[in-house]
């Protein structure tokens, strides 16, 4: 295992998981509003024919066939035949019964544009800034994937999943999407765009950054300081807050307390260690000031967090 896979330590922490909401049959034309949904990154997966991603303040976005794209944090999106169509809302259509059997049906006869729609969704009470550095929306085409052999096998496993909808798609179909927001937030950490020159991303593509981050993830017990965090990064003291403050949106020592107060949420959760070693293992020279932090953030101390099955 790699020992500094930061993405994979985040993206546990977070408690990513997906489902799908529907496939859609849409027949001639259709022009469908979805609101702003809170915590989840929106997916579509156009099976069949095309369509356009309208999103205020955002150029129109053509999709076709085999085409992903991802909304994160839950967006507003409209999805239609013609970028100039005056949209329904999608309540507006449930309340009409245009689902039936899972299929968001729109339009009569024959489907020309066929999706498959889901989400993945992280835990409500935890944030951190690699939410915040992902696009207003990302478009995956196999055709411009030549580079990311592995994503683009994805790509094409999940739409032949969807097409197959045998025993045990769904659940086939949630582990993929989950692969596919992971993927492609690696692929974003890999090569950040020109315009996102800051961001929890760009923080990873910083090779002194990086150095940093990474031994913070990979011992949150020690007793960082920004003086011995920006050694490791081998920066000046002021220098690297500066450089840190400006990528990441919060200080070192703030990103430090949130990793370990998110990594002591997993721990409770996933593990029968008790308080006192979850609070040493995450940098807590003891129990009460561990508890106290710990509920101060999430509203509850460590011990009721546990006895409540990791719920608030």
């Amino acid at each position: 295992m790699n020992r500094n896979d930061v993405l994979s330590e985040i993206f546990t922490g977070l408690r990513i998981s997906s489902d799908t909401y529907f496939r859609t049959h849409f027949a001639g034309d259709f022009s469908i509003a979805i609101p702003k949904e809170q915590r989840r990154i929106r997916i579509h997966l156009v099976l069949r024919g095309v369509c356009w991603l309208c999103m205020e303040g955002e150029p129109p976005v053509f999709l076709e066939e085999g085409d992903v794209v991802l909304i994160p944090d839950g967006a507003a999106q409209m999805i239609k035949s013609d970028p100039q169509l005056a949209e329904i809302g999608l309540g507006d259509l449930l309340a009409g019964g245009a689902l039936q059997d899972g299929c968001l049906q729109v339009g009569e006869g024959p489907a020309t544009t066929s999706l498959l729609c889901g989400f993945c969704q992280f835990d409500e009470e935890l944030d951190h800034p690699i939410l915040s550095s992902l696009p207003s929306s990302l478009r995956l085409r196999l055709q411009d994937l030549g580079s990311e052999p592995w994503l683009a096998a994805t790509l094409k496993l999940i739409a032949l999943e969807a097409n197959f909808n045998g025993q045990g798609s769904s659940a086939i179909l949630n582990r993929l999407i989950e692969t596919i927001v992971i993927q492609s937030t690696r692929t974003l950490n890999a090569q950040p765009s020109e315009d996102a020159q800051t961001g929890f991303i760009a923080a990873l593509a910083d090779k002194s950054l990086a150095r940093a981050i990474t031994q913070i993830h990979r011992a949150p017990e020690r007793n960082w300081q920004v003086t011995s965090l920006a050694k490791v990064a081998g920066m000046s003291r002021a220098s690297f807050a500066r450089h840190f403050i400006r990528h990441v949106g919060k200080t070192p020592m703030e990103y430090v307390r949130d990793w370990r107060l998110m990594r002591a949420r997993s721990l409770l959760t996933d593990t029968n260690l008790s308080s006192d070693e979850i609070a040493t293992r995450c940098g807590y020279t003891s129990l009460p000031s561990f508890s106290k932090l710990f509920k101060k953030r999430f509203g509850m101390g460590p011990g009721a967090f546990r006895k409540n099955g990791g719920r608030e």
